[in-house]
C-alpha cells in the first residue's frame, strides 16, 4: 500500500478513501502477481507445442530460434504465453498465414497485446491512488464551504454586502399574478367556437365501395 499512498498520507484520509485505497492496493497486487515472469521450462514447452504444428522458418536454426524466444519472452507470464500460443494455433492472428512457425517478435507482440488491458488497468489504478489525497482535500474544503453557507451569521453578512453593493440601484420588482374574474372568463369562453367533429369514414374507398 505504501508504494501507492504514503503511510502518513494514508492515515489522514477519511475512512471511505482508506477503503478505496485498500481496494486499489489489493487489485494492483493481484495484477502484479499475474505479471510474474514464466519459468523458462514452460516457455520451452509452449514453443515445442507450436513447433509440432507449424513448419520451420526457412534459414533459421532451431537453436537460434529457441535462444531468441527466451530473450524476447523472458519477462512474460505463463498465462500470456499460453493465450498467445492458443491464438496462433487456432488461427486467430490476422497477419499470420498459419503455415510457418511465428517469429519470436510476432509471438512476443501477441502476448504483450493480451497483457495490455491488465497493464492499462494497473496504470489507471495507480493514477487514481495518487489522486486520493487531493480528492479527500477537495471534499473536505467543499464540506467546510457548505457549512459556512448554512451559518445564519454568514447569510446575514452576505445579505448586508448585497444591500451595500446595490444601494441606489433600481429595485427589481416582481409583477403580481392577475387572475381573471368570472365575468372576464365568460367573455373569453364565449369567443371559443366549438368544433364539430365530422366523420370521414364515408369518404374512404371501403365505405364508398359498399354503397
Amino acid at each position: 500500500m505504501s508504494d501507492l499512498v504514503p503511510q502518513d498520507q494514508f492515515d489522514r484520509l477519511p475512512e471511505k478513501y482508506r477503503q478505496r485505497a485498500r481496494e486499489i492496493g489489493a487489485r494492483v497486487a493481484a495484477i502484479d502477481v499475474m505479471m510474474k515472469p514464466s519459468n523458462p521450462l514452460f516457455l520451452g514447452e509452449t514453443v515445442i507445442r507450436m513447433f509440432r504444428q507449424f513448419r520451420e522458418q526457412p534459414g533459421v536454426s532451431n537453436a537460434d530460434m529457441a535462444s531468441e524466444y527466451r530473450t524476447a519472452c523472458s519477462d512474460l507470464p505463463e498465462w500470456a504465453l499460453s493465450e498467445a500460443a492458443n491464438d496462433f494455433l487456432a488461427g486467430r492472428v490476422a497477419n499470420h498465414t498459419g503455415q510457418f512457425m511465428p517469429t519470436c517478435a510476432e509471438f512476443a507482440k501477441r502476448a504483450r497485446g493480451i497483457m495490455l488491458p491488465f497493464l492499462s488497468e494497473r496504470a489507471a489504478l495507480r493514477t487514481e491512488a495518487s489522486k486520493l489525497v487531493e480528492r479527500a482535500t477537495d471534499d473536505h474544503r467543499r464540506h467546510l464551504i457548505d457549512m459556512e453557507r448554512q451559518d445564519p451569521a454568514v447569510r446575514k453578512r452576505v445579505a448586508a454586502l448585497v444591500d451595500v453593493a446595490t444601494a441606489g440601484a433600481a429595485k427589481r420588482k416582481v409583477l403580481p399574478h392577475l387572475r381573471l374574474n368570472d365575468a372576464g372568463q365568460k367573455r373569453i369562453d364565449a369567443l371559443k367556437s366549438l368544433r364539430q367533429e365530422v366523420s370521414k369514414l364515408e369518404q374512404t374507398k371501403i365505405v364508398k365501395g359498399r354503397s
